[in-house]
């Protein structure tokens, strides 16, 4: 199976999706180099392991992987879950599976073509949730014009009715008519700003400058029943961003994370760079990652059918919340080209990623 570098090593080296070969009997006897990241262990430790340890209780895999072994058969786009080193939760993937022909010609094994479909998802799934929000900010811009000018007749004829009346009794029915006229005036108002675009001031900022400014406002609201680790990577850049909108987004997060735990806990504050995905581009061939802020709790965590639902507008598990705090902060991050990631597991807190663009030099 050694061969002196070639072309076609140079090749495969280059891939962005991983390449291994199989042995009939199910072992790997090589890989590409994207293998080696997407699975997080170097050649030396895989080669000769079983292929199925990385695609652990798959039975469709390993059927495709013995039919193309034994007769050849090529199989594309076989989705599947792969397993990283040392990380619990599986990866989606995409397999083409195809025979490997050695020396004259005979049947040797197979070749998998693996791609990590990790973050197609993340997009797809961005995508769906942006869309969400931009359907119901049109629909919310309508709503709110139709019902803010009966709104302003109710809450003026209310409080001048109220002016003009002497029983306690009655006032106090008319108390909780210009009370709950503002309260629906404040919800126009969330409603609104997932309609309405907001300029972006956009500057260079220090994230952990940010981060701290927050952080000094919210553990003096926290009390002593709050403990805040801050993690921060010192090297990291600055980020273009809002600074108002920004802050808006962190501290929104942060008290989601103190209402997780309502005894008290540790709240943890990361920075770090994205180490998962890297961008090249035509002007930038080097390639540049974003950073990501994370804040995690020691909460109850997330219940998986409320995962999903998490960035739907008025949808809250909370006594006395709109359900706007995240669809807004999505709509923040997202126009500064970046992604809000949720990870929560039932018992285990809840942990979010914020991703954004870094400046680039020159820009």
């Amino acid at each position: 199976m050694n061969r002196e570098p070639g072309v076609d090593s140079f090749i495969l080296s280059s891939l962005i999706d991983a390449v291994l070969l199989v042995s009939p009997d199910g072992c790997i006897l090589q890989g590409n180099f994207a293998a080696e990241e997407m699975f997080r262990q170097s050649q030396e430790v895989f080669r000769g392991q079983p292929l199925l340890d990385f695609f652990p209780d798959q039975p469709e895999v390993e059927a495709k992987l013995r039919e193309t072994c034994s007769r050849g058969v090529s199989f594309r786009d076989v989705e599947c879950l792969g397993q990283r080193r040392n990380e619990p939760v599986l990866f989606p993937a995409g397999l083409t599976i195809s025979p490997f022909m050695g020396e004259n010609q005979n049947l040797a094994g197979a070749v998998l073509h693996v791609r990590d479909r990790s973050l197609v998802q993340e997009l797809e799934e961005t995508s769906r949730q942006i869309d969400q929000i931009s359907r119901l900010g049109v629909l919310s811009l309508g709503m709110a014009h139709e019902i803010k000018n009966p709104l302003v007749a109710i809450s003026g004829s209310a409080q001048l009715l109220r002016s003009r009346l002497e029983d306690p009794e009655h006032r106090e029915y008319l108390d909780v008519v210009i009370k709950e006229v503002g309260r629906i005036n404040r919800m126009m108002a969330r409603m609104l700003s997932l309609a309405e675009q907001n300029p972006l001031d956009l500057k260079p900022l220090n994230i952990h400058r940010i981060l701290e400014e927050i952080l000094v406002l919210e553990k003096d609201a926290a009390g002593e029943k709050f403990h805040f680790i801050q993690s921060y990577d010192p090297s990291l850049p600055q980020v273009s961003g809002d600074e108002d909108q920004l802050k808006q987004v962190f501290l929104n997060l942060i008290r989601n994370a103190r209402e997780a735990m309502p005894d008290g806990g540790t709240i943890e504050l990361i920075t770090r760079y994205r180490s998962d995905y890297s961008v090249k581009t035509r002007d930038n061939p080097n390639p540049h990652q974003d950073i990501v802020v994370e804040i995690a709790d020691e909460g109850a965590g997330i219940p998986p059918e409320h995962l999903k639902t998490l960035f739907v507008p008025f949808q809250t598990t909370k006594a006395k919340g709109s359900g706007l705090g995240l669809p807004i902060s999505l709509k923040i991050v997202e126009h500064h080209h970046g992604s809000i990631k949720i990870i929560s597991r039932e018992g285990s807190g809840t942990r979010v990623q914020v991703f954004l663009p870094v400046t680039r030099s020159g820009a």
